[in-house]
């Protein structure tokens, strides 16, 4: 089942290069926490590899491995239940993080580290991390942070 294709962000986006950013980004997170299918592994494992060492932006692997389409097939099923529940959200929670425009946002590893911290945050049900532990104190295996 399709999830999301780039045509559907071509016309707001003005362009693939932009288009294939938020959802480029939401593929290289579903890669980093291991929500991809055995599938893709096996068609794409160096590009897989590429990726989780930075060599490759998700939104490359979107188009040259995936052809612009998220597939849920593509996912297994963690990834499947959480896209399925939350996707929807997905670009309205980008626009927040922007400032208003999910397109706006550089392709690059800062901001997929700011993307992939609120995903993270979503997808373990909670608010993202500020350094503290309980009651307060800063958690002793951030203080060097």
């Amino acid at each position: 089942m399709i999830v999301d294709h780039l045509d559907r962000h071509l016309p707001a986006a003005g362009g693939i290069e932009k288009a294939a950013v938020p959802m480029g980004m939401y593929l290289a997170w579903c890669v980093n926490l291991q929500l991809v299918s055995g599938s893709l592994r096996e068609r794409a494992e160096q590009a897989l590899l590429r990726l989780r060492v930075r060599e490759l932006r998700g939104s490359e692997l979107l188009v040259a491995v995936c052809g612009g389409v998220l597939d849920s097939n593509d996912l297994n099923d963690a990834g499947r239940r959480f896209t399925k529940a939350y996707y929807s959200d997905y670009l309205d929670d980008l626009r927040s993080l922007t400032g208003g425009d999910p397109y706006a946002m550089t392709d690059d590893w800062p901001h997929y580290d700011q993307v992939a911290k609120m995903l993270t945050a979503k997808y373990y049900g909670q608010k993202p991390a500020r350094g503290r532990g309980r009651k307060g104190r800063r958690a002793w295996w951030r203080f060097w942070a």
